[in-house]
């Protein structure tokens, strides 16, 4: 068994649901059990430090799969690993993490569903969103400032989806979070981009 804790709220969000089919795709016959932690500042909490003990007290694995954020939300991947390495430390506990992307640099869970987007087949979309997006974003006030907010990158990926034709069968689960990441006519979870999250977790799943 192999618990991993995930900033998601719950198991109806776009971040649970692209995991789980990544990991069904990837690591079929593995035992594995997410543990949603509801934002990046309960990891430590109380109740998730009772759950990671217990859990390798009996020899399960433990894992967390968390964001790097950016410099400009106030952290980024080299702060976000030295305040982990720190909090371990501190608590005297060793888990292996990885830091959406890669491992490596700035950006969040979502920075990797955009990754495993089908361009190839939905190119014309991204061109007319991204023009959409510098259009809306040159427009300012009286005093200089933005006029309109523009979609952030769940936003738009959320956008994209929705854009699809999809019957009503497979519509009704997006708004369970389930963005459909097993249908290759959307996302692409063999993705070179992906390989670092696939590398970490085949030398970390039990």
């Amino acid at each position: 068994m192999t618990k991993i804790f995930i900033e998601a709220e719950d198991k109806t969000t776009p971040e649970y649901n692209f995991l789980k089919a990544f990991i069904d795709m990837h690591f079929p016959t593995k035992d594995i059990d997410f543990i949603c932690i509801g934002g990046i500042g309960n990891l430590f909490n109380e109740t998730n430090i009772n759950q990671i003990s217990q859990a390798q007290a009996v020899g399960e694995q433990v894992l967390i799969l968390i964001d790097a954020d950016t410099v400009a939300k106030g952290y980024g991947f080299a702060k976000r690993k030295a305040d982990i390495d720190n909090k371990l430390q501190i608590l005297k506990l060793s888990v292996p993490y990885f830091i959406y992307p890669n491992n490596t640099d700035d950006g969040e869970v979502e920075t990797l569903m955009e990754s495993a987007a089908r361009r190839d087949l939905h190119q014309v979309f991204f061109d007319c969103f991204e023009d959409y997006e510098k259009c809306v974003s040159g427009v300012k006030d009286k005093l200089g400032q933005p006029l309109y907010n523009t979609p952030n990158l769940k936003g738009k990926l959320h956008t994209y989806i929705n854009a699809q034709k999809l019957s009503n069968k497979l519509r009704r689960k997006l708004g369970t979070g389930n963005w459909l990441f097993d249908n290759i006519n959307y996302w692409d979870l063999n993705a070179v981009t992906l390989q670092p999250l696939k590398d970490f977790l085949t030398n970390n799943i039990k």
